[in-house]
């Protein structure tokens, strides 16, 4: 992975990250009709302007003048986190019951961000691939109480917090932003099934 942006363009986006906790409380406490389409609306713009990005270099400039470090190096030429978020947290919204996906939502903004938070600010203890011990507790903290707040049983909520835990610590291929929901997600609606 690149080397991550500046520590104050790293708060920001982490910052935005937390923020978007508001997708799933809508998804668990408004009917499907009050956030399906806004969702759908949310992740095709967030595709969209990446895709306007990446493929004009005028406005590839422009967006990285305007977001500054915020866009990690990588971004410059890939789409960035906040599309996979997007994307994620669609997919699961649509994918899984609303308990899993809820769940698995809260794994990617709660948990992700806070781990990132954590390791970046508290973190002292490595371990592989750049991932701190605080940042990692903090995250599976996080993760289990929005599993014990949405999910049916307790060894769901734990097996979900493990599981999206340890999506976040691998160096997958896919994005976290799309791995954690996705890969949470189904093996939580397995576990239900």
């Amino acid at each position: 992975m690149a080397a991550p942006a500046g520590g104050r363009a790293e708060g920001l986006r982490k910052g935005l990250h937390l923020a978007t906790v508001l997708i799933p409380l809508a998804v668990w406490f408004l009917p499907p009709a009050h956030w399906r389409w806004p969702l759908v609306a949310v992740a095709l713009t967030a595709l969209a302007l990446d895709f306007l990005r990446l493929g004009h270099p005028r406005v590839g400039r422009f967006v990285r003048g305007l977001a500054g470090q915020a866009l990690r190096r990588h971004e410059h030429a890939e789409l960035a986190g906040s599309s996979y978020l997007a994307l994620g947290c669609l997919l699961a919204a649509f994918l899984f019951p609303r308990p899993v996906a809820v769940a698995a939502m809260g794994y990617l903004i709660l948990g992700d961000g806070l781990a990132g938070l954590v390791g970046r600010t508290l973190g002292r203890r490595r371990l592989a691939f750049g991932k701190s011990v605080e940042g990692t507790l903090a995250g599976l903290g996080a993760n289990l109480l929005v599993g014990l707040l949405v999910l049916p049983a307790w060894p769901l909520a734990l097996l979900g917090a493990v599981a999206a835990s340890a999506i976040e610590l691998l160096p997958l291929p896919l994005d976290d932003n799309l791995a954690i929901p996705l890969i949470s997600g189904t093996l939580l609606w397995w576990a239900l099934l």
